[in-house]
């Protein structure tokens, strides 16, 4: 048997922010056919969400455009998959989404969830509109990648006439 290892009490080497908000929660069903990235953006659109966290998601699609780790390109997959897995994070210029999808064989595999999917019978998704928060995409020199930062609300804008 081998010695447990010690556990530091020093903080982590980078920093760590927590970010806390009040939420409201909506629910939307999607119906086959329809792209669950592109409803997303238009539940953000709709209700002027400066940031927003997909909560949950059940259903079923018959093409997901994914792509996967470390890969320039999205694989696109043909057939019957059930989702057993969506979440991520939605702002006014983007989003950051993972799928996880079964086969009928219930081999699971997942990745970046892009635009061009579509649900089979249905994709129930609920998420959470965070009222104190803006997300933001920006670079990030650690990663090489547009990363999220989190920002105070922004107020909201006056109606345009």
């Amino acid at each position: 048997m081998t010695d447990p290892v010690p556990v530091s009490a020093a903080p982590p080497p980078y920093p760590l922010a927590l970010a806390l908000s009040n939420a409201r929660l909506g629910v939307f069903r999607l119906r086959p056919g329809e792209d669950p990235v592109l409803a997303l953006r238009a539940v953000q659109r709709r209700t002027g969400a400066q940031a927003m966290a997909v909560v949950t998601c059940v259903g079923s699609l018959t093409r997901a455009e994914i792509r996967h780790a470390n890969r320039a390109e999205g694989t696109r997959y043909q057939g019957h998959f059930e989702i057993t897995s969506l979440t991520g994070t939605v702002d006014p210029d983007g989003e950051h989404l993972h799928l996880t999808i079964s086969d009928g064989d219930g081999h699971a595999f997942g990745g970046h969830l892009l635009p061009g999917s579509a649900v089979y019978t249905t994709a129930e998704i609920v998420v959470a509109l965070l009222d104190d928060l803006a997300f933001a995409r920006e670079p990030c020199p650690l990663s090489g990648y547009d990363e999220l930062v989190i920002h105070d609300a922004l107020p909201p804008k006056e109606p345009q006439a």
